[in-house]
């Protein structure tokens, strides 16, 4: 437990960096989300340097989990950028991950059988609701980022349970390659409307030198950050590695403290009543994570 619980901190920390560069890009230099998918989705190629470390193909029945992934995770990406681009990072990643927890529960007992033991299932409570008062904003619940952020997490939630089943008939690495060129591969099928097109190829010539750093950077995290994350999916629970997302908020509010005076996409709020309230959440987070550390 203390290895596959290090590398799901560590992947939640990549995560955090990455989610702040996002709000920077998806709120300034690329404010359509689907370019930003496009992008986020092809890049997965890059997965295919693992093909010499351990690759097999995959069944009839692997191959269309495969495309249903990609297609659940591409869709997921939109909803998300979509409500990280109206809403604050701060409270539309917790609210995220508070769900795709939720549902992955939900799913991972029906579909898949798996099943948490009594402290488990204490530390799941905790760390989701510690994530829930993070983001929690009684008149946002019904606005728009909210909305479009339910969508998105039942979208996730979906892709990470189909990654779990599919790890469970194959080895880590070639799971992993395929579940990545999944995603490329329902990716490219953005461009073929004619307005995607469009959109995406104007926005890649007018891209400053700069927002292509911080996608470089970005993505350079992401992939990191995802690569711990399939790991720790493969060798535990794919619903506690998800449930400790919690972790990963206390990251999100502690850099947008940091910069939200450098990025103007960090449109916080930091009154004493918020640092309050998500101070009680961190707590709660703790909690859960020293009851699955003892």
């Amino acid at each position: 437990m203390t290895l596959w619980l290090f590398i799901v901190i560590l992947a939640h920390l990549f995560y955090a960096l990455v989610f702040i560069i996002d709000k920077y890009i998806v709120s300034r230099p690329l404010p359509h989300p689907v370019v930003y998918t496009f992008y986020v989705g092809v890049l997965s190629i890059f997965v295919w340097v693992l093909i010499p470390f351990g690759f097999s193909f995959p069944s009839s029945t692997q191959i269309i989990l495969i495309l249903l992934g990609g297609i659940v995770q591409i869709a997921g990406w939109i909803f998300f950028y979509k409500a990280l681009n109206l809403g604050e990072v701060s409270r539309i990643v917790p609210f995220v991950g508070s769900f795709v927890a939720i549902f992955i529960l939900i799913l991972s007992s029906l579909l898949i059988k798996e099943h948490l033991s009594g402290e488990q299932i204490l530390a799941f409570l905790l760390l989701v609701l510690g994530s829930l008062i993070i983001s929690f904003k009684k008149k946002d619940v019904f606005r728009k980022p909210f909305i479009l952020a339910i969508f998105s997490a039942l979208l996730f939630a979906g892709f990470w349970v189909i990654t779990k089943y599919i790890f469970l008939g194959s080895s880590f690495i070639s799971g992993l390659v395929w579940v990545r060129t999944g995603v490329v591969i329902i990716a490219l099928f953005l461009l073929l409307p004619r307005k995607n097109r469009q959109l995406i190829f104007k926005k890649t010539e007018e891209l400053k030198p700069k927002t292509i750093r911080f996608f470089t950077g970005g993505r350079i995290l992401s992939i990191v950050a995802g690569f711990l994350m399939y790991l720790a999916v493969f060798l535990g629970s794919v619903t506690l590695a998800n449930s400790l997302q919690g972790l990963q908020y206390a990251f999100v509010l502690i850099l947008a403290l940091l910069f939200f005076r450098k990025i103007p996409g960090l449109k916080e709020e930091f009154s004493r009543e918020i640092i309050v309230q998500k101070i009680i959440a961190i707590i709660l987070i703790s909690l859960g994570l020293f009851i699955l550390i003892i």
